[in-house]
């Protein structure tokens, strides 16, 4: 990922915080690759359909193929 891509401010609850630091640390890995680790393993999870259903912001390209091109990465 790149600083280009978008950016998203969160509230975690303390319990959350502390997991995702100690993965990080247990991975060698940042907490945001953390984050994003969990959530592309929920949507494989759950599937293409699941992805499917996103509102669109005005690209071209299917949800379906940006939700491919995230687990790919």
């Amino acid at each position: 990922m790149s600083r280009a891509d978008p950016q998203v401010a969160v509230r975690l609850p303390p319990d959350v915080k502390a997991f995702i630091q100690a993965e990080a640390r247990e991975n060698s890995s940042s907490q945001n690759s953390e984050i994003v680790r969990a959530i592309r393993e929920r949507m494989k999870a759950k599937g293409p359909a699941s992805v499917g259903a996103l509102p669109s912001h005005g690209s071209s390209q299917t949800h379906e193929g940006k939700a491919n091109e995230l687990i790919r990465e």
